[in-house]
């Protein structure tokens, strides 16, 4: 069966010399791998459409009860290059990726799904960089609502109450409840829950981006994380963990750049 789909690549590895396998998210089918013979010539016929975080056309040939399907053509449709020509919009790209890749099945379509990833890659294309978790944020709040484990942030999961105050994030909960719960958590001020929630109920271009100054990124960050730990375990992408080496190297040389400034010297 021949299957033309669009799609979007999220990983490539090495199959033979001349050859790659490359894990690509389509609309029509899902996750699909296919193996790209030729795509490591320096002339290849796939040219740069196999290249991780690229929208393509593709072309493949399907056969029920395979794992590895064989690609015969692919076209790029958009290369994200406002992303891959900074080295810290890429981490936050390839984590996008990586979630997207650990938290769906092969052969199981989600175009909408698909549509969250690229209005989030996009996003990340043209954010300040100061801002660029808010992307990383929306599509992990968002993807897990699409993938049917959205957290409740309106109210008690428990009595579904409204809360007006603070109130304890449970993984376990499913969201907020009122009383703090056994297990994984954290209090949260109703500016993080509304930033939350918002982020939920808004496409980017209607999310309050300035909110994203104002609010306790700290909270926001610890909540979807323990979120995220929740329900993947240990399959957490190790991108993330690049991630967060990348801020604390970014923290380390602010800080340096503001010891050594004019105005103050270095700091002994």
């Amino acid at each position: 069966m021949i299957v033309r789909t669009d799609g979007l690549v999220l990983r490539t590895h090495k199959m033979t010399e001349t050859s790659l396998v490359v894990v690509v998210f389509t609309r029509s089918w899902g996750k699909v791998r296919l193996a790209a013979k030729g795509a490591r010539r320096p002339k290849s016929r796939f040219g740069a459409a196999f290249q991780p975080l690229t929208m393509g056309a593709f072309v493949y040939y399907r056969k029920e009860g395979r794992d590895l399907q064989t690609a015969s053509e692919g076209d790029i449709h958009y290369a994200f290059d406002g992303i891959k020509s900074d080295y810290v919009r890429l981490g936050y790209g390839s984590a996008v990726c990586d979630l997207l890749d650990h938290t769906t099945a092969e052969e199981d379509a989600n175009a909408f799904l698909l549509s969250i990833t690229l209005d989030t890659l996009r996003w990340m294309e043209t954010i300040e960089s100061e801002r660029l978790p808010l992307p990383l944020w929306y599509f992990q709040v968002k993807s897990a609502g699409c993938l049917g484990y959205r957290p409740h942030m309106s109210g008690c999961t428990v009595t579904g109450e409204r809360i007006d105050g603070r109130a304890w994030f449970s993984p376990e909960q499913g969201g907020t409840v009122r009383e703090r719960t056994d297990g994984p958590g954290l209090w949260l001020d109703p500016e993080t829950r509304g930033f939350l929630e918002h982020l939920q109920t808004h496409t980017p271009d209607r999310i309050e981006a300035d909110l994203f100054d104002r609010i306790d990124q700290g909270q926001c960050e610890q909540a979807i994380r323990l979120f995220l730990d929740y329900h993947l375990g240990d399959r957490r992408p190790k991108s993330f963990t690049y991630l967060e080496k990348l801020k604390r190297s970014r923290l380390g040389t602010a800080s340096i750049a503001a010891d050594t400034s004019p105005t103050g010297g270095m700091v002994s």
